[in-house]
């Protein structure tokens, strides 16, 4: 038995696989998976199809990852949680449970190359309904995954892109971006939430929910020149905007504590050289 680690996820191969192509992002697989205790006897076994990509939890994207490692035939072993091989069935709970995958077959995904615009614009609101659907069920991190897929598809159309679909795809790139900032917002990742929200900005410099998220951003990052140019100006545009209106009284109350801390550090620094 070999030990490795595939991307992040631990595994050991039991048995060496045939043929030199992997499975790649978005493969159809057929796989056994065994789930067993540490004196070897089986819990339970089976087969399913698996497309890598297409599971939402952070157990499935180790078992893609480890997928994306593996040749026909292959067997390996990776540490078992409830949600590893299937969340639809009832294994039992006990620590130190272990997942055996066999790669029975696979069929490989088209690679970027080979899809047209058509075909990554379809992909990339198939990422952004399951980025929804995660969102929803406070999956952030799932969420933030998908979104980020589906602007990737978007940004390899490159100069492909026709003309008619122009505003299409600007629709839904910023959809895209606006819902990946809010995912970062719920996970406290406020630099990135100002970076894409300044790419909406970018396209479209009155999107109010642009500037509410980044001038939201800048308040924690205590950015507060920037927060607040940020917010009078979504304000102007919408006067009755009660989030905006709390969150500029937020910042005016945060700014006003961080003078008196200031405040109270010089006095203390200066009273020392005295």
């Amino acid at each position: 038995m070999v030990d490795i680690s595939a991307t992040g996820a631990s595994r050991t191969v039991v048995r060496k696989g045939t043929g030199l192509e992997t499975p790649n992002y978005g493969s159809s697989c057929k796989v056994k998976l065994k789930v067993f205790r540490q004196d070897e006897s089986v819990i339970q076994e089976y087969e399913k199809k698996i497309v890598i990509g297409e599971g939402d939890s952070e157990v499935s994207e180790s078992l893609d990852r480890c997928l994306e490692c593996m040749h026909t035939s292959e067997v390996c072993v990776i540490p078992y949680t409830s949600d590893t091989a299937d969340k639809e069935k009832s294994v039992s709970s006990e620590s130190g449970l272990q997942c055996e995958i066999q790669l029975l077959s696979f069929c490989r995904a088209k690679e970027p190359w080979e899809t047209s615009p058509e075909e990554k614009v379809t992909l990339a609101k198939h990422h952004k309904t399951k980025g929804t659907d995660c969102f929803k069920a406070s999956k952030w991190l799932c969420a933030a995954r998908r979104y980020s897929q589906a602007l990737k598809q978007l940004i390899l159309i490159g100069d492909q892109l026709p003309e008619n679909c122009r505003e299409e795809y600007d629709q839904l790139r910023v959809s895209c971006l606006l819902n990946l900032s809010a995912c970062q917002g719920k996970m406290e990742q406020y630099e990135f939430v100002a970076q894409n929200c300044t790419k909406v900005l970018a396209m479209l410099p009155t999107n109010i929910k642009a500037l509410f998220r980044r001038g939201q951003a800048f308040v924690v990052l205590n950015e507060f020149e920037k927060a607040r140019e940020d917010l009078e100006k979504a304000l102007t545009l919408d006067p009755q905007n009660k989030a905006v209106q709390e969150q500029l009284r937020v910042l005016k109350q945060k700014a006003r504590l961080h003078d008196q801390r200031m405040s109270r550090a010089l006095g203390v620094m200066f009273g020392r050289k005295n």
